[in-house]
């Protein structure tokens, strides 16, 4: 019963960490967030930290296999609420504007991760575009509905338009720009 509850509490602590790690990664940048940093956030010992994660790199990669499969599972809810193509892109562009209030402060967490480290830490930009892969591959895929010859060129033009919109909402602040730019995506979608 003990280590029943004692690898319990260890989940329970890797879990906190991550998704520290996460919050901490967006906001505060990646080069910029230190062991030190998620160890205070969680009140816990660096020396915990290094326990469930060698390195910051390692911690990275967890953050990032997480946010990969909870991008999986927010496709196949998408794909099993939407059965028109057309819906589901618009979903897409509603998960922008249901998160207003981060890219208007910190940026696209998945833009802002591959720019930062794409400037010197290339390897650990691989990883991180993986999560760009997934939107473009279902996008792709739902564009393939709708026009199978133009889809992969589509999910790419629809992924430079966020990231374009998701940029400049965080350069000026402006709140409007992001909803008016999502509506002309959407005008967009609807003219396919």
């Amino acid at each position: 019963m003990w280590l029943k509850n004692m690898n319990t509490q260890t989940q329970s602590n890797r879990e906190r960490i991550i998704k520290v790690a996460y919050q901490l990664f967006y906001t505060k940048g990646y080069n910029q967030t230190s062991f030190a940093d998620v160890a205070n956030e969680l009140g816990i010992s660096k020396g915990n930290l290094h326990y469930h994660f060698p390195s910051k790199g390692a911690l990275l990669n967890t953050v990032i296999a997480l946010r990969k499969q909870q991008i999986i599972e927010m496709f196949a809810q998408w794909d099993g609420e939407f059965s028109d193509a057309k819906d589901r892109l618009k979903r897409f562009i509603q998960m922008m504007i249901n998160n207003e209030a981060n890219l208007v402060r910190y940026g696209c967490p998945l833009g802002s991760l591959n720019v930062e480290l794409g400037k010197d830490q290339r390897d650990l930009q691989g990883m991180s575009r993986e999560m760009f892969d997934l939107y473009q591959h279902w996008l792709e895929k739902v564009f393939t509905q709708l026009d199978s010859k133009k889809s992969k060129a589509r999910s790419l033009h629809l992924l430079s338009m966020t990231q374009g919109t998701a940029m400049m909402t965080y350069i000026y602040s402006d709140s409007k720009l992001l909803k008016d730019e999502c509506n002309a995506i959407n005008e967009w979608i609807d003219s396919l």
